[in-house]
């Protein structure tokens, strides 16, 4: 008796491996199968701010007014947070909160939790969603506010280290970047800045330690 060991092979791709083909080809534009799941939910995402911050008042939450019909512009309108008296619950439109009545849903702040959700962002910690940024220019800034006051963040050391490095990196990429721009090309005798310098100079002047020299 004779065994056989090999490996089966199809002549046609079914249709899985047609769209796994499709899906995952390496193209300007990646899609891939994580694809599938991005495009919808950004959909709905962004059809969710621009729903909330176009019509849905925070009033009942805040005390704000945050949309385009109640006379907000592009930087103060936003997707408010819900009322921290529902801490972290999904308010889901068909949940106990809102129970499949839209209106009172975008009240209780169900839009924010349908943005967040949809946008995949992550939890910070925090007691409820009422203290996560709300949706928007202005409303970033209140959300630092709470922050800092419940917090305390900027008298956090590492947050001060953090800050220090990133400034002080920024700082001395500039100096350095400018003070080697100087010696790049030879001092001339032209009138203003422009006409200081030869760019067609035979050889450059750069010195590493001209150009640190402070």
């Amino acid at each position: 008796m004779t065994i056989a060991v090999g490996k089966f092979t199809k002549d046609e791709k079914d249709l899985f491996d047609s769209m796994d083909d499709w899906l995952r080809r390496d193209r300007f534009v990646f899609v891939g199968w994580s694809g599938l799941l991005l495009f919808p939910c950004a959909y709905f995402a962004l059809g969710g701010w621009f729903t909330g911050k176009t019509f849905v008042t925070s009033w009942y939450t805040h005390g704000l007014a945050i949309s385009y019909l109640e006379g907000c512009n592009f930087l103060t309108a936003a997707v408010s947070t819900p009322a921290n008296s529902l801490a972290h619950s999904l308010l889901l439109l068909w949940g106990l909160e809102a129970q499949g009545d839209f209106t009172r849903w975008c009240q209780l702040g169900g839009l924010w939790t349908f943005v967040a959700l949809h946008g995949a962002f992550t939890l910070i910690g925090q007691s409820g969603w009422f203290f996560t940024p709300s949706f928007g220019v202005a409303a970033i800034f209140r959300f630092i506010l709470f922050f800092q006051g419940f917090h305390n963040w900027t008298l956090n050391p590492f947050h001060m280290m953090g800050v220090a490095g990133v400034l002080g990196a920024a700082l001395l990429c500039a100096i350095h970047g400018a003070t080697v721009e100087n010696t790049l090309f030879e001092d001339g005798d032209g009138a203003n800045t422009f006409r200081a310098f030869n760019p067609t100079q035979a050889k450059e002047t750069y010195s590493m330690v001209t150009a640190n020299r402070f």
